[in-house]
């Protein structure tokens, strides 16, 4: 399984401890599924028809730190708040934060083009990395730079099995941070838009009434908003105290039931047509609205309102998936043009279709 909750079957299970083993695997078997951290939200490495597991949490060695051209090199089983320890002993950070950074893997996130809470600033994970190794289907490593990076970054694992990364990385700066309460969706959307101006911004995250009352940040909206300088109110502690809420907002929603999170991308200009069918149907909502990226959280009874909420996306100009990826969950509701571009580029990098059979397509 994976955080998705859905579960598979395997017809073999085997751990890495080096890439060498890794060719090896990749050579016997016909069909992979490869596994970091099982943080995954659309069962992206959840095992079908009988795959065989590749386990890559072993591959865990950070080497190469460039303090001159700012990157470093870590293999795939590297949770990120791991690599961040290793970086901050050197004042470096790397910037690409997900919510689950205290469990998710490098190469978990390279396969999904992870995005995270500072995604206004930073972007998303392929923006950060120089080059990757990644084994083909023949076993052999390779290694593919920025050019060719589109082909397995965001491709889930279906088209090769990524081993190692080089990340650029940055200082570690000091932040700040200030909660704004909002009073209305159109002042929400006010104040995300002047916050974007900001070049010091680094965080423009959204609370719903519902877990805004929740976490402890009382009644009404809530706006997160983190700065890379001293403009923010809360600082030092203060500041790592509502850090920690906001990593807290997800398991909250989990423990009431709403236990299926989606994450559509709209255009901030369509918050007020998308978010209100929401909040009509008591579905609890975050997310990074700098960047559109929205996490409904659905209970067992309102996951029937999935696909119209899809819908609604594209019709709102959106993305059915801003960073969880598409996996099983979501393929179904993948449109047809952008279909023809996953299958075209699995056929390229894949031509024995023997990654992680099944997903996106």
């Amino acid at each position: 399984s994976d955080a998705s909750g859905l579960i598979g079957k395997s017809a073999d299970v085997f751990i890495a401890e080096t890439a060498e083993q890794v060719k090896n695997f990749v050579k016997e078997k016909d069909k992979i599924v490869a596994r970091g951290g099982g943080t995954g939200l659309a069962g992206g490495a959840v095992p079908q028809k009988g795959d065989c597991v590749l386990d890559l949490s072993k591959l865990t060695k950070i080497e190469n730190l460039d303090g001159e051209r700012m990157t470093v090199e870590a293999e795939a089983g590297v949770i990120l708040d791991d690599l961040q320890e290793f970086l901050e002993k050197n004042n470096f950070e790397f910037p690409v934060n997900p919510s689950s950074h205290s469990v998710c893997t490098v190469g978990g996130m390279t396969a999904t083009d992870a995005v995270g809470s500072r995604a206004v600033k930073y972007g998303r994970m392929s923006n950060w990395i120089k080059w990757i190794e990644v084994a083909d289907s023949d076993g052999n490593l390779n290694r593919k730079g920025m050019t060719e990076l589109s082909d397995y970054s965001g491709m889930e694992g279906t088209t090769g099995i990524i081993t190692k990364v080089c990340l650029k990385i940055i200082k570690k700066p000091e932040r700040t941070a200030t909660v704004v309460k909002a009073y209305s969706v159109g002042e929400i959307m006010e104040i995300v838009k002047n916050t974007k101006r900001d070049s010091a911004v680094s965080m423009v995250e959204f609370v719903d009434k519902i877990i805004s009352k929740g976490i402890g940040l009382g009644e009404g909206y809530h706006l997160i908003i983190e700065y890379e300088n001293g403009n923010g109110i809360l600082k030092g502690e203060e500041y790592k105290k509502v850090l920690a809420m906001r990593d807290k907002i997800y398991p909250f929603a989990a423990n009431l039931g709403f236990k299926r999170i989606e994450d559509p991308k709209i255009p901030l200009d369509k918050f007020d047509k998308f978010f209100p069918w929401l909040e009509e149907k008591n579905i609890p909502t975050f997310g990074h609205l700098s960047v559109g990226i929205l996490h409904p959280c659905f209970n067992e009874k309102q996951e029937k309102y999935i696909p119209e909420m899809m819908e609604m996306a594209k019709h709102c100009g959106g993305k059915i998936s801003g960073e969880h990826g598409i996996g099983i969950l979501k393929k179904k509701f993948v449109d047809v043009n952008d279909r023809k571009i996953f299958e075209n580029v699995k056929k390229r990098a894949d031509p024995k279709n023997k990654f992680n059979d099944g997903k996106m397509i």
